[in-house]
């Protein structure tokens, strides 16, 4: 038997002891795909994720409903595929503190899907959400398929050092596309092909000029003017939840139109709702000014994101005001006057990056982390809008999804981020959190001031 021959019979039995079962499947995989390597860099974002392990759990989250139950055979095998063409999420984080890197990991199918039959799908979504997953785990993605009485809710919890809510939004497309065509004819054509996870491919399609000078910004700009919301101490009974709310259509896009007359975006009219109920929850004078992070996806500077792999490229760009402003009006103006100072500046959201890679790259890995962490600072008020999410990349045979939320890691207290989509003309927005039900009660309260800015805009 040939050399490659060889090669590829172990590699078929690989796929088969890992659940996959269809036969011209293994072949596409084994004909297609770039030779899968043993070990994977610890890229500069799976870096600082891993040090954010003193201030949160780096569990992202992800959940899609249908009134529908999927094909468990067919999901198991897109599933598989998709794991197979991003080696990351089947790895397991080794940090020898030198040089921290992805070991290549063994794995089956059912170490990733959890499919159950249940009689209360929000409650076994709950559970299954705020698990948490170790980065010396061999996988890093968990997939929970929840039933019950012919509708379905998917879960999606992974290691937030391998992707953000833009890879995310890439892996689900990819994942449905894939499932719909196997449902079709057979074929998915999703494959490994060695993609960039690296955070420098962000000044790529710069010209020479402009990347020189973005990687001299090694000066950040740290919150001057941080709040936190008025949370309990933290104790060690302390347990993750997860709080939800949804601000239907009809109040959305009435305040979606307005705001858009005073020149506001939706990002813009979620963070005035967010600063006003800060405020109030905060009891801060309405005349001291207040600042929030907004996250940004910086795969704005890559020319064809769909040619980078699955990773992160989000950072956060400060907003502040200098007052609460009488009305709701005011406030979207006054956010509005922020957003638009950072947006003229043409190195928006990469202030930092080049310090951060000087740390990383010329000390030992625990030196960099100890040093970085001295000065990096988790924001205390934070908003992550995943923006409007397309029906029809979430489409599963002939359903489209009835509702979709995201969340984001668990953080200790103080931190109150809030993680914000829009699907169907309805406003999702969560906060996942570490604290007890007095702590609750506040998000809560914080919410519900947060729809009623909504409503007032």
């Amino acid at each position: 038997m040939s050399f490659k021959k060889n090669k590829d019979s172990l590699r078929s039995q690989e796929l088969i002891s890992r659940g996959l079962t269809d036969e011209k499947i293994i072949a596409e995989i084994i004909r297609n795909e770039t030779p899968i390597p043993e070990k994977l860099p610890a890229e500069l974002y799976d870096k600082m994720n891993y040090m954010c392990r003193r201030w949160m759990d780096r569990i992202a989250r992800f959940e899609i409903d249908y009134d529908c139950v999927p094909d468990i055979e067919v999901m198991k095998t897109v599933l598989i595929c998709m794991i197979e063409s991003a080696p990351v999420l089947h790895s397991r984080f080794v940090d020898n503190h030198i040089n921290p890197y992805w070991k290549v990991s063994d794995y089956h199918i059912d170490d990733i899907l959890t499919v159950k039959e249940t009689t209360d799908l929000l409650r076994s979504a709950d559970e299954f959400l705020l698990q948490d997953i170790s980065e010396k785990n061999n996988v890093q993605i968990k997939i929970g398929l929840f039933t019950c009485r012919g509708q379905s809710r998917l879960c999606f919890a992974f290691n937030h050092m391998c992707m953000d809510g833009g890879g995310l939004k890439s892996f689900l497309d990819n994942m449905f596309r894939s499932y719909n065509s196997y449902i079709q004819d057979g074929s998915i054509s999703v494959f490994y092909s060695g993609k960039t996870r690296a955070y420098d491919c962000v000044y790529d399609s710069m010209n020479k000029e402009d990347k020189k000078a973005a990687k001299k910004l090694y000066a950040n700009y740290p919150a001057k003017y941080s709040r936190s919301l008025p949370f309990t101490e933290s104790e060690k009974s302390d347990r993750k939840m997860l709080i939800r709310k949804k601000i239907g259509k009809n109040i959305f896009e009435a305040a979606r139109l307005k705001a858009k007359k005073y020149g506001a975006t939706v990002n813009d009219l979620v963070s005035a709702a967010y600063i006003r109920a800060a405020y109030d929850v905060i009891g801060c004078p309405e005349t001291e000014k207040m600042e929030i992070a907004s996250a940004i996806d910086l795969r704005r500077y890559i020319e064809h994101p769909e040619n980078i792999g699955y990773t992160n490229h989000t950072t956060f760009t400060p907003c502040i005001v200098e007052a609460k402003g009488k009305t709701m009006e005011e406030t979207v103006r006054a956010v509005v006057k922020s957003t638009t100072e950072v947006k003229q500046d043409k190195f928006m959201g990469l202030y930092g990056i080049p310090i951060l890679k000087l740390g990383f790259s010329t000390m030992f890995y625990i030196q960099a982390e100890f040093i970085t962490s001295m000065f990096y600072n988790v924001a205390n008020l934070s908003v992550s809008n995943v923006g409007a999410i397309d029906p029809y990349m979430l489409e599963m045979g002939n359903k489209l999804p009835t509702c979709v939320w995201v969340g984001g890691a668990a953080k200790r207290k103080p931190c109150a981020a809030a993680n914000i989509l829009s699907y169907d003309g309805d406003l999702m927005i969560t906060a996942c959190i570490r604290g007890n039900e007095k702590d609750k009660e506040i998000i809560v309260n914080f919410f519900d001031k947060f729809e009623e800015n909504i409503k007032n805009c």
